[in-house]
């Protein structure tokens, strides 16, 4: 618990992280076989902020990222299924992911999702420069925040990634799908599993690094803002970091896109005779990095977060039981005394076993004493 009026001192590790982008900088220079120079790294940058033009608009991506990766985890784990020949426990999808409220936001961003799984399935097929289809999907959310444009272009990736196993998943039981399936090619691959083994699992790497950084971006943005703001040291560095997360996580889905592309363009011949697994391993490692810096500062700003509760709880405790003041409603002292942080709530009733407000046990137990006193007065 905090001191009244005492100041907050911010944590110093926010401090020793450097802003801007050069801890983009240091992410290339730890990296293995790093990818690129500084001075490439810093045009890109370049490119990359010139593209960013938010108009104002905003929509909460917690739905939309929890269908993505309902979607995703369920294609990984049907490629894990087709390579170990093992048997994989399926999750149920959650309903927060499928709730009617959300069709609206979807129907909204469609249009956005399609253009981008185009551009990812065209540009894959045409051999294109990964940066340069990457700086072609920053045009086009070039309107969004840097949360947004990562979960809209992990929904189009996961769109054409879902698809692909969809067809490998039913092709043996379903004459439409087999006869698609023919076209991608698919039977030959899923004849081809066990060499195909290191590539399948350097993909699935890199989508679960994917998931894990675009998960981690999103949470910066459910920070109350009544506690932090975007000023304060550890969360501005976050938010520095922000467009080299979100360059590196697309640049990978564009890798990824290149890879399915080429299994199914080329067949199994091209699994086994190249190396591109080596440039999904990098990335991965590249998005771990980002991953844990980006971790580091979010639990920082929880820290920070904490605190400044603490302070204010502390302060309406002595506001509320301040001896010169007039109190006529008890349910506030008692609300902060009881009532949990994150507003659950706070009593069990032990009867029906659920939990009930505070309202709801103060109107039991006035009953309550209402029919005792009612008994006693009879009674007497």
């Amino acid at each position: 618990m905090g001191v009244p009026g005492a100041s907050i001192s911010k944590p110093s590790t926010g401090e020793a992280l450097m802003k801007g982008h050069t801890g983009s900088h240091a992410l290339i220079r730890s990296d293995r076989g790093s990818m690129l120079s500084l001075s490439d790294d810093n045009v890109m940058m370049k490119q990359i902020l010139a593209t960013h033009a938010p108009d104002g608009r905003e929509f909460d991506v917690r739905p939309l990222l929890n269908l993505v990766e309902d979607i995703l985890n369920r294609a990984t784990q049907h490629v894990d299924f087709l390579v170990k020949g093992t048997t994989q426990a399926q999750i149920e999808m959650e309903e927060k992911a499928l709730q009617a409220n959300h069709i609206v936001m979807l129907e909204a961003l469609t249009y956005t999702i399609d253009r981008i799984a185009s551009e990812l399935s065209y540009k894959a097929l045409g051999g294109s420069d990964a940066h340069a289809t990457t700086t072609a999907i920053f045009n086009l959310l070039s309107s969004y925040t840097w949360d947004a444009k990562l979960v809209l272009s992990l929904s189009a990736f996961a769109l054409n990634y879902g698809e692909f196993w969809l067809l490998a998943q039913i092709y043996s039981t379903n004459q439409l799908a087999k006869s698609m399936a023919i076209l991608r090619q698919l039977p030959s691959l899923l004849e081809h599993t066990a060499p195909l083994k290191p590539r399948f699992d350097a993909l699935n790497n890199l989508i679960r690094a994917m998931i894990d950084l675009t998960k981690c971006v999103a949470q910066f943005t459910q920070l109350p803002s009544t506690y932090i703001s975007q000023d304060v040291p550890v969360l501005e560095t976050a938010i520095n970091l922000f467009p080299t997360a979100v360059y590196w996580t697309i640049r990978s889905m564009v890798a990824c896109a290149t890879q399915i592309s080429n299994l199914s363009s080329m067949g199994h011949e091209f699994g086994i005779s190249t190396t591109e697994s080596w440039e999904l391993s990098t990335l991965a490692h590249k998005l771990r990095n980002i991953y844990e810096l980006l971790k580091q500062q979010l639990n920082l700003c929880y820290q920070y977060i904490e605190e400044k509760t603490d302070v204010a709880f502390y302060q309406l405790l002595l506001t509320l039981f301040d001896p010169n003041a007039l109190h006529i409603d008890n349910m506030k002292v008692l609300k902060a005394l009881i009532y949990d942080k994150d507003d659950k709530l706070p009593l069990l009733d032990g009867a029906t076993k659920r939990r009930v407000s505070l309202s709801y046990y103060f109107i039991i137990v006035s009953l309550l004493i209402f029919i005792v006193a009612y008994v006693l007065y009879f009674a007497v």
